[in-house]
């Protein structure tokens, strides 16, 4: 992004800069990327593509991911858990307040590099997805066949990045399972409490 389109990005047409958007410059210059609102499709600009430019950068050490979300768009969602387990940089992923649902299921991401920590009023939230339904019967049953499948995949991606079993998924997968800090570090979502 040249200077131009940086503060016109920045400013708008105000004499003052917008404070969210000079202090997301303000991070991505080092090397943080904030997900303080609901995970959709702008996580591709505003995490994506920012988290894979810091990754090619040999000058870049380290690289703090900062959630504070209540969930949102899975497919969305996941994209950004494959970015971060491409990465080859040391990231921490620091969880604060609330990373629910979509949020929660980002912390699970793993690899050698990727360290995640929260501070003990952190809670999270692991539920089943809602979806939207429309069409004719065929097509209805066709995204319902469809979303029957991607749960199980997410199933599976939970039981494998987490100490989350079998036992404990049956029991809380159709409720609004809350957890707490000191739980997130047991069932192995978060490494440390800080």
């Amino acid at each position: 992004m040249d200077v131009i389109d940086l503060k016109e990005a920045i400013f708008g047409d105000d004499v003052f800069p917008s404070p969210a958007m000079y202090q997301y410059y303000k991070n991505l210059k080092n090397n943080t990327i904030v997900i303080n609102s609901d995970i959709d499709d702008s996580i591709l600009e505003s995490a994506i593509l920012p988290l894979m430019q810091m990754d090619a950068d040999p000058e870049v050490k380290e690289i703090k991911v900062i959630i504070l979300t209540c969930g949102g768009d899975i497919y969305s969602g996941f994209a950004f858990v494959s970015a971060l387990e491409r990465c080859t940089t040391p990231i921490t992923i620091q969880l604060v307040g609330i990373a629910a649902s979509m949020g929660t299921l980002i912390a699970m991401a793993k690899s050698p590099y990727i360290t995640v920590v929260c501070d003990s009023f952190t809670v999270g939230l692991i539920h089943s997805g809602s979806t939207y339904l429309e069409g004719n019967v065929n097509s209805v049953k066709d995204t319902f066949k469809f979303s029957e499948k991607y749960e199980k995949k997410i199933k599976d991606y939970m039981l494998s990045h987490t100490k989350i079993d079998e036992d404990l998924y049956d029991k809380i997968e159709r409720q609004e399972y809350w957890i707490d800090a000191d739980e997130m570090l047991e069932l192995g979502i978060v490494d440390k409490i800080i």
